[in-house]
């Protein structure tokens, strides 16, 4: 099994599955920052709750968590009702 999965690797190549990541990346990114955009008023709440540990930044560790996140942040919605319901 091991021998199998060494030449695949060997045959596509490092190079090959490094984009495939940073592709998947992006992908996971790009929906983070939309679901942020969808939801300013959780946004907002989380830089409240940021703001004694960020001063200055608290939006940006707020934008930064949502992004992050955005998988919990789903299905806490869904089980709940609220988005981030046990996240506070």
């Amino acid at each position: 099994m091991w021998e199998r999965v060494q030449r695949v690797l060997v045959r596509l190549g490092i190079n090959t599955l490094l984009e495939l990541a940073l592709w998947i990346l992006l992908f996971y990114i790009i929906i983070g920052v939309a679901y942020a955009g969808f939801h300013i008023e959780l946004m907002g709440q989380f830089e409240s709750a940021l703001s004694t540990q960020f001063t200055v930044f608290a939006d940006l560790a707020a934008l930064f968590v949502m992004v992050v996140f955005w998988p919990i942040l789903l299905v806490t919605s869904l089980v709940c009702g609220v988005a981030g319901c046990g996240m506070f």
